[in-house]
């Protein structure tokens, strides 16, 4: 295809131009992930930006008109945005669109006057917009043109004063100038420009296939994480302003951006109670999508020193905080679903707001990792370790263990097994996992020593009703009526595979306390945990008794993740424990 001189653009040109651009962007993701200092060290800029460019590939459709093609390509941005330069990004085509809207082509004063309110719109999407970013290079790239240029002309200039923009960004933040980098978000946005000025003088779509990438990482050891969580969430039929959102949510946290408008809004935050925020945040609109990305265990990732194996397991595995922290041990989030809205398991949703929800919740469900976190965590780690060990909840009570095995097909780095337990069960086998890799043990060697480790583990859960558990399927409702009327007070295990079953019945909590404690007495305790679903007194109760019995303290008492809380009723508490011996 022979490119010609542009003077008025329409929508199939603005469409094809896009799509290079995105190809550009797409091949830089791993260097910009690299080079991902600011705001926060997380190492996933360009994952984020190329996930936006992916969509938009995806998802819009061309157009000779140019209004309705912006419209398609603003409506995939807005879907597919992705952390702070993501966003920015796709509000940026939410201005363009905004500006040129109605129009089946533009005349290049058309345009300039659209890039100058999408910029605007850019910053003010920002609670804080700092200089030295995306925001800079977006403002600095399209000065006033001439009206008379072309618009190959216009891009090819707009181009250059980004590339120089860009260079600059390393004097005006500090720490871009301490690392000696450039900002990441803004390399994106020139990035794509290249590959848009391609297609206007080539006339085709750029195809370049990512190269290998030898840099070293950015040495991010000495930065620190203010806010953990990077979370977003898309809302449909919001109720409210997006700067009404903004000024709402500010007391969240940090690096708060709001995109879009009130039919589709998404929102960015850097916070550390995303749960909260997400209760909040229904009072206002639909909630369709949740991301939740943890910058701690990204930066644990990043940075060199760790183990050559990722430990990773589901969010059913009841293990506390501090000791995720101590083992970097990564987690992929079940996903819970209260009146048509997912939420992210134990981070976008906890215990306690589950509850609250559930006071007034018409209905309630869950789901497995989707695809799509699996292949963002899993792809996330094999860049920084030779392998990944991935412990999954009992295959019987979850699609999760398969899920995996079909990504592991195409991923020899990754090994997957099941652990045939849940709650804290799964995680007394997971930290075993973790405490062995810490000491440098191979990965054959750390597989076979577990297997023997989840034979001779077990748990029994004290439940106040089956109720929760027959909703949930978990046991049928025969065994449920019959538990009503005789007033049962059972005690849930697991069998050998990992399915549920009732292991002792007890007519009142007491009995069936003991008959939990005559459980233990079975064997020689190797070390147990302690979970409960808001009922820390039972769970301090029974490790009075269990500290008895075994003369050890627990390893942990946790409270348990949501979804398990959505099966075993407030008030549950369990006690799992490593046997010495097999016991049956």
């Amino acid at each position: 295809m022979i490119p010609v001189e542009l003077n008025y653009l329409e929508g199939t040109q603005m469409y094809h131009a896009v799509l290079s651009g995105a190809h550009q962007l797409i091949v830089r993701k791993n260097h910009l992930n690299k080079i991902n200092v600011f705001p926060v060290p997380d190492g996933d800029t360009g994952t984020n930006m190329a996930y936006m460019m992916q969509t938009i590939i995806n998802e819009a459709k061309p157009s000779e008109n140019l209004s309705e093609t912006l419209e398609s390509i603003a409506n995939a941005a807005i879907n597919g945005s992705r952390g702070n330069s993501g966003i920015i990004f796709a509000e940026y085509f939410v201005g363009l669109y905004e500006k040129l809207k109605g129009l089946a082509q533009a005349k290049l004063s058309d345009f300039t006057a659209a890039v100058s309110h999408a910029t605007q719109k850019a910053y003010q999407a920002i609670m804080n917009p700092i200089e030295g970013t995306i925001l800079t290079v977006l403002k600095k790239a399209f000065t006033i043109a001439d009206h008379h240029q072309s618009f190959n002309d216009y891009f090819k200039m707009s181009l250059i004063q980004a590339q120089q923009a860009l260079k600059e960004t390393k004097d005006q933040l500090e720490v871009l100038k301490k690392h000696n980098v450039v900002d990441a978000g803004a390399e994106g946005f020139t990035a794509f420009l290249e590959g848009f000025n391609y297609y206007l003088e080539t006339g085709q779509v750029i195809s370049t296939k990512p190269v290998s990438d030898v840099e070293d990482f950015v040495d991010v050891h000495e930065m620190v994480v203010t806010e953990r969580y990077c979370t977003e969430a898309l809302l449909m039929h919001v109720n409210r302003t997006s700067q009404e959102i903004k000024d709402i949510f500010s007391a969240y946290g940090s690096s708060l951006i709001v995109s879009g408008n009130s039919e589709k809004m998404r929102l960015h935050i850097h916070t550390d109670r995303p749960d909260r925020l997400f209760l909040h945040l229904r009072e206002y609109g639909q909630i369709l999508d949740q991301k939740i990305d943890d910058m701690i265990r990204q930066q644990q990732a990043i940075q060199s020193g760790h183990p050559k194996i990722a430990i990773v397991t589901d969010t059913i595995a009841d293990i506390p905080e501090s000791l995720l922290d101590q083992y970097h041990i990564h987690t992929l989030p079940m996903s819970l679903i209260v009146d048509q809205v997912s939420y992210i398991d134990r981070y976008g949703i906890s215990t306690e707001t589950f509850y609250a929800l559930l006071q007034k919740a018409q209905s309630f469900s869950s789901s497995q990792p989707d695809r799509r976190t699996i292949e963002r965590t899993l792809d996330f780690l094999q860049d920084h370790y030779d392998h990944v060990l991935v412990i999954t909840v009992a295959k019987n009570l979850s699609g999760t263990y398969n899920a995996l095995i079909q990504y592991a097909k195409d991923n020899p780095k990754v090994t997957i097994m099941d652990s045939r337990l849940n709650s804290g069960a799964e995680g007394l086998v997971v930290l075993e996992a973790a405490k062995w890799i810490w000491e440098g043990k191979p990965l054959e060697e750390v597989v076979a020593h577990l297997e023997s480790e989840i034979a001779r583990t077990k748990i029994y859960v004290s439940v106040k009703t089956l109720k929760y558990m027959v909703r949930q399927g978990r046991v049928s409702k025969v065994t449920g009526i019959l538990a009503k009327i005789m007033n049962l007070k059972p005690v849930i295990s697991l069998d050998h595979d990992g399915k549920g079953i009732i292991q002792e019945k007890a007519l009142s909590l007491r009995s069936n306390i003991k008959k939990i404690l005559k459980l233990v007495e079975k064997g020689t305790v190797k070390h147990y945990s302690l979970v409960h679903a808001l009922a820390p007194e039972r769970a301090e109760k029974l490790e009075e008794k269990m500290v008895k019995i075994t003369g050890q303290k627990p390893l942990f008492t946790t409270t348990i993740s949501p979804i398990v809380a959505m099966n075993a009723g407030i008030g549950a508490i369990a006690v799992s424990l490593t046997f010495e011996e097999e016991v049956v």
